[in-house]
């Protein structure tokens, strides 16, 4: 499992990848924070996360499952095919997180999105 504060993989102004050997990672890593907060504001989400893993040196042909949960501040993503899984914190505010205000959502403190299942499926 992965448990990554994204920040530590970032530059001082927080645009892009620190080092360019982290550079693939943060690319994924943004990928997720983009669709997940995308999704939890109401606005059009960009396509589904796909697992970046390469069991066996072939590519995963999974859709990663994403759970947001606003009060921890944290996003947790999962493979249901290799099972490859991790937790992402330190997003809010940047570049990619597109929660802003939230559009008003006050209840929702925790929504998991799935490729296999409609943002309104909590």
């Amino acid at each position: 499992m992965w448990i990554i504060n994204i920040r530590h993989w970032l530059n001082d102004s927080g645009t892009e990848a620190a080092v360019p050997q982290l550079r693939n990672k943060v690319k994924k890593m943004t990928e997720i924070i983009a669709y997940a907060t995308s999704v939890y504001a109401n606005f059009s989400a960009p396509p589904v996360p796909k697992c970046w893993r390469r069991p066996k040196r072939k590519p995963c042909p999974g859709e990663l499952d994403i759970f947001l949960d606003i009060d921890e501040k944290t996003i947790h993503y999962h493979c249901p095919v290799c099972r490859d899984e991790g937790v992402i914190s330190g997003w809010e505010d940047l570049i990619w997180d597109m929660s802003g205000d939230n559009n008003g959502r006050t209840n929702d403190r925790a929504i998991k999105f799935s490729p296999r299942r409609s943002p309104s499926n909590r």
